[in-house]
């Protein structure tokens, strides 16, 4: 809901049905992988609604799973994360973009911590959100539509760009909000179109 209004209030007229998130991702796969046991990290109650399926338990849980937690990230919170992991939960990262662009400033992501948590507990992650070829995937299979059919609009290289190759679908880079040209100069992903406004998308997709 929150999400939907924010949108709203940008002139995007869309219901909460028009949008597939990661924690509606990391909720499928759970289901899927049989783990009814939950430690659900997460900021806000409207995420835990999303798991409201399963049994959210704070100790020998079958699954970790990790949603956006910010300045709520604490060495006790991490430290207790890794110490249930290393007993077998398995751990779900909703994302693992490196950095996000609020209005101050540049500030680590949810990537930062669960590579914390893989490198001590010698145990990779399952990503559900970007740049994960999962939650792409999951997001469209309702369209019914070639994957070759569908452009990713996004402004991180990594995570929008690269998650967008991964499921085999388009890439259109816009060069705002955490965009930053040295990591396109750098980086081995190239998008399939660069533009320098979200403004500039409709003449871009009238041309394709």
């Amino acid at each position: 809901n929150n999400l939907v209004n924010m949108l709203n209030n940008m002139g995007l007229m869309v219901d909460s049905s028009e949008i597939f998130a990661a924690p509606h991702a990391a909720a499928e796969y759970c289901e899927i992988k049989g783990y009814n046991k939950i430690l659900l990290i997460v900021p806000d109650q409207e995420m835990q609604d999303d798991f409201s399926a399963f049994q959210l338990v704070e100790n020998n849980p079958d699954a970790v799973v990790i949603g956006d937690m910010g300045r709520l990230f604490t060495f006790k919170l991490l430290n207790k994360i890794f110490r249930i992991i290393i007993n077998g939960a398995k751990l779900i990262a909703m994302h693992k973009n490196r950095y996000w662009a609020p209005a101050e400033g540049l500030v680590l992501d949810l990537g930062a911590f669960i590579a914390a948590l893989e490198y001590a507990s010698n145990t990779p992650a399952t990503i559900l959100g970007k740049p994960s070829a999962n939650l792409f995937n999951l997001a469209v299979r309702p369209w019914g539509l070639s994957k070759s059919s569908i452009y990713v609009v996004g402004d991180d290289l990594d995570a929008d760009i690269g998650g967008a190759h991964s499921a085999g679908m388009k890439s259109i880079l816009v060069k705002t909000g955490k965009f930053l040209d040295k990591n396109l100069e750098h980086s081995t992903i190239k998008p399939d179109f660069i533009i320098n406004s979200i403004a500039d998308l409709p003449r871009l997709l009238q041309l394709c």
